[in-house]
This record gives C-alpha cells, sequence and structure tokens, in this order.
C-alpha cells in the first residue's frame, strides 16, 4: 500500500515538473510571437456601412504589455481607436481589446506566416467577432 502511494507521488511529481518547463516555452513562445506582429499594417475594417481603409499598429509599451492603435476613415472623418489587452491566443494567433468614439469591443486575428499580414474579425462582444479586419505591411 504505502509502495503504491510513493508510486502515484512519484508519477505526480515528475508530470509537475514535465509541464513547469512546458508552460514557460509557451509563454516565451507567444512573448516572441507578439513581438513579430509589432508594426503598422495598411488595414481594412468592415461595418455594416461597408469597408474602411485605415493604418492598425500593434506596439509594446513600456510595462511590456502589448496593445496598438488603429485610424479608419469613414465617409466624414478619421476616427482613431486604441488596442489593449493583445495576447497570443494559439499559434499565428491573436486577442485584442478595441476602444474607440464608438465603443469597445474584442477582435482576433490570425498573421501570416511571415507577419507580413493579418486577417480576422472583430465585434462588440467577445463571442459576437462579425466584421472583418485585415491587414498588410
Amino acid at each position: 500500500m504505502q509502495s503504491s502511494r510513493l508510486f502515484f507521488s512519484s508519477l505526480a511529481a515528475s508530470l509537475f515538473l514535465m509541464i513547469i518547463p512546458s508552460l514557460k516555452v509557451n509563454a516565451q513562445t507567444s512573448i516572441t510571437q507578439l513581438q513579430q506582429a509589432l508594426g503598422s499594417y495598411q488595414s481594412q475594417i468592415w461595418d455594416t456601412d461597408g469597408v474602411s481603409p485605415g493604418i492598425t499598429e500593434f506596439s509594446k509599451s513600456s510595462d511590456g504589455s502589448f496593445g496598438g492603435s488603429y485610424t479608419m476613415k469613414d465617409s466624414t472623418e478619421e476616427i482613431l481607436g486604441a488596442l489593449s489587452e493583445c495576447q497570443a491566443a494559439q499559434t499565428l494567433v491573436m486577442h485584442c481589446a478595441w476602444t474607440d468614439q464608438y465603443g469597445t469591443g474584442a477582435m482576433e486575428v490570425t498573421f501570416s506566416e511571415n507577419f507580413s499580414s493579418f486577417s480576422g474579425y472583430w465585434g462588440e462582444g467577445v463571442s459576437e467577432l462579425t466584421f472583418p479586419w485585415s491587414g498588410s505591411r
């Protein structure tokens, strides 16, 4: 009985020690991926009125967090917006929160292998990513 407890304790400890380095590698991969996405992209942001051309920029702030900004031109003015809470969701996929004069919401984009472009969707709710958002360098 005691030998089986020892076995399971050793097994649990071994699994724990295997998982920790894996989490570090995944965190490092996420940071590396986000850094490769940094920079400006000529973008197109769709909404119910059609497509608005602009610029989407992903950046890293002094505190180490990832975010950015965007501009888009509608029929009468240039809209300025902010991106925050950007995180790598999986390989080549990034989630961000957006904020501009019309409201707030979420976006999810997938980058090309060489980070020369992205395509994805945005919406007012996290689960309602309806409208296309794309860009290229």
